[in-house]
């Protein structure tokens, strides 16, 4: 399907014809920016924001920062790619079938995917399910998409846990693909922030020393780096992905058990986890086709049926290091 480039009219349509949430609600700020880059196919994040906040200003005014929660989410959910550079891209159509309904992954609109696929599709926060499955493979091939097994789509076999080895490849990283000390301030100086675990938790703050390191970049997206114990201003240092930083977040907080907790609420047959802040990519895939998501909590707190939770706790622990506190 080809979309053409989101004018104002019909930016207002979307919103008035979102099924889930009100005009202002995550789902309908999910479909927008899905409609804007699908239809660009690629295009800088922060002029994709600032682009649909002035097409939804005569609708309703909306705050760069609500959009900008809305497009984490489509990338951590993997309808979108945010690449080096600060730019989205477009992504196919994935399908991922569970037991008794699938979960669906591309930067196409939930409109326009349920006509492409000829099926009613459920929206909540930014994923995306069917509950009909019956004929879904070829639906999916109908609609130019592909089917894909729930362990490839985590991928929790292709990524390391988050430990002490985990931290050694990095240093050796260091060791080889060092790159100079403020090579990353050729736009302007960088407010970077280390990882920090103290006995309270592990905190992003201002400091002169670390390892791991944080930036907001001068035109949007973030800066990610790993250095021997300086700023990657002052200090030699490798560039880390969302993914390698969020990895090296939980392998740092290992070293203190206050910092790792994952807690568990149990009330009746459900289960209510919450983890010490956003999970890398793979962990968060597999959570996510395993748990819903709690409203609001931003990833952090998961539902799962007490027979499930058993296993997803494990999961959890073995790989990111948890440790179990339960309320």
């Amino acid at each position: 399907m080809t979309l053409s480039h989101v004018t104002r009219e019909e930016a207002v349509k979307l919103l008035t014809q979102s099924r889930a949430g009100g005009p202002d609600s995550i789902e309908a700020l999910c479909d927008l920016l899905r409609a804007e880059i699908h239809a660009r196919q690629h295009a800088p994040r922060a002029a994709t924001l600032s682009r649909v906040a002035r097409l939804l200003a005569p609708a309703i005014a909306v705050d760069e920062e609500r959009l900008d929660e809305a497009c984490d989410a489509l990338e951590r959910e993997g309808d979108v790619m945010l690449n080096p550079g600060g730019i989205l891209y477009a992504t196919p159509t994935r399908v991922v079938a569970m037991a008794t309904s699938a979960r669906l992954f591309s930067s196409l609109p939930t409109r326009a995917l349920s006509k492409e696929l000829g099926r009613d599709v459920s929206a909540k926060g930014a994923s995306r399910t069917l509950t009909s499955i019956d004929g879904l493979n070829e639906a999916v091939a109908k609609a130019s998409g592909v089917m894909v097994s729930p362990d490839a789509w985590a991928g929790l076999d292709r990524t390391p846990n988050a430990d002490a080895a985990f931290l050694d490849n990095l240093e050796q990283r260091l060791q080889w693909q060092a790159l100079g000390a403020g090579s990353l301030e050729k736009d302007g100086t960088l407010e970077w922030r280390t990882w920090q675990v103290l006995a309270e938790g592990g905190r992003w703050r201002r400091a002169s020393e670390g390892r791991l390191w944080w930036a907001h970049a001068p035109f949007g997206g973030h800066r990610r780096a790993w250095t021997a114990g300086g700023s990657p201003a002052t200090s030699v240092f490798i560039t880390l992905s969302p993914e390698d930083a969020d990895r090296a977040r939980f392998a740092l907080s290992r070293e203190k058990a206050s910092a790792s907790m994952l807690r568990v609420e149990r009330a009746d047959n459900r289960v209510t986890l919450e983890v010490p802040g956003w999970l890398p990519r793979s962990e968060y895939r597999w959570l996510s086709l395993h748990a819903a998501p709690v409203a609001e909590s931003r990833g952090l707190r998961w539902q799962v049926s007490a027979d499930a939770e058993p296993k997803i706790t494990k999961v959890l622990t073995d790989r990111l290091g948890l440790v179990v506190e339960t309320r």
